[in-house]
């Protein structure tokens, strides 16, 4: 948790500095904003850990690199999973058992990918800058946080794993869709 908490900070002090050194984006016309950076920001990890579900084949959904750590599937539903319980703790709401994973297909995963996201993205985008300051209860632990704070859990979690998951497509020889991109 203080490698998240670490995380966290060291983020939030490179946002500053960013935010600091790019007054001219903002000078088109738009006003600075917070609430719209984190939202591109998530728009972007969901999109590149939904192009890696994309790119796996339905087939190698099962797969693990050892016995010991999760599958493919896993992964990717776990990822769902802990981003719902951050949006359920900010509906205040309590989050229900995990999805039923074993059997899920990979557009099922993606579905569920999709609309975990989709409703994440647009409670965050509902918030004013000035309720990002605001203190929230933390879904992990027993403690507050600024709910700027709070939404860079689930940040966290889509990056880390989407970091793992281009590894089992490396493994199974599958180019990431992040490399794909790039020009050559």
């Amino acid at each position: 948790m203080k490698n998240v908490i670490y995380g966290c900070l060291v983020f939030c002090g490179a946002m500053a500095i960013v935010a600091a050194a790019a007054p001219p984006v903002f000078a088109q016309g738009t006003s600075p904003s917070v609430v719209k950076e984190l939202v591109a920001i998530w728009q972007r990890a969901a999109t590149e850990i939904i192009d890696v579900a994309e790119a796996m084949p339905e087939e190698k959904y099962g797969y693990k690199p050892t016995p010991e750590i999760s599958t493919f599937r896993e992964q990717l539903v776990h990822v769902a999973g802990a981003t719902q319980r951050y949006i359920d703790t900010a509906k205040g709401t309590k989050s229900e058992a995990g999805h039923p994973h074993p059997a899920m297909t990979k557009a099922e995963v993606i579905t569920l990918l999709k609309q975990t996201f989709r409703t994440g993205q647009e409670m965050l985008g509902s918030l004013t800058d000035a309720q990002l300051l605001e203190q929230v209860k933390f879904p992990f632990a027993d403690r507050m946080v600024t709910r700027f704070t709070f939404w860079q859990g689930p940040l966290y979690q889509i990056r880390n794993h989407h970091g793992q998951l281009v590894v089992y497509l490396r493994l199974n020889g599958i180019v990431p869709p992040t490399t794909a991109r790039r020009p050559a």
